[in-house]
């Protein structure tokens, strides 16, 4: 698995400067760590959604007993129009980009087909 920061620099580096600025570090942080493990594409859409693994494993009780769920979705200011999925816990799941514009090149060469 490809990191993202590295696959995706410029989407990146606008992602951890806006969260840097509205207070979300620690989701900064986990999206320099972050690695790709799908993308997808809609052209009608003109969307993109990255599939991210999650930066931390969970605890047997977290995994067996609490469970992973859906988190919420943050906004994020940029160009590219992104809003990103957290789990319960609070982990980076994925990133939809609703405005690719130059990343639509390296989106669709790694979207599933």
């Amino acid at each position: 698995m490809d990191n993202v920061a590295a696959v995706f620099p410029d989407l990146v580096s606008e992602l951890i400067t806006a969260l840097g600025a509205t207070g979300h570090l620690d989701l900064a942080d986990q999206m320099r760590k972050a690695s790709v493990t799908r993308v997808t594409f809609d052209g009608s859409a003109n969307a993109a959604y990255i599939y991210v693994e999650e930066s931390r494993p969970l605890n047997v009780v977290e995994q067996n007993v609490i469970g992973v769920g859906h988190g919420e979705t943050i906004p994020v200011e940029c160009r590219y129009w992104v809003n990103l999925d957290t789990d319960n816990f609070g982990r980076l799941s994925g990133i939809e980009i609703l405005n690719p514009g130059n990343l639509i090149p390296e989106i669709k060469k790694r979207a599933a087909v």
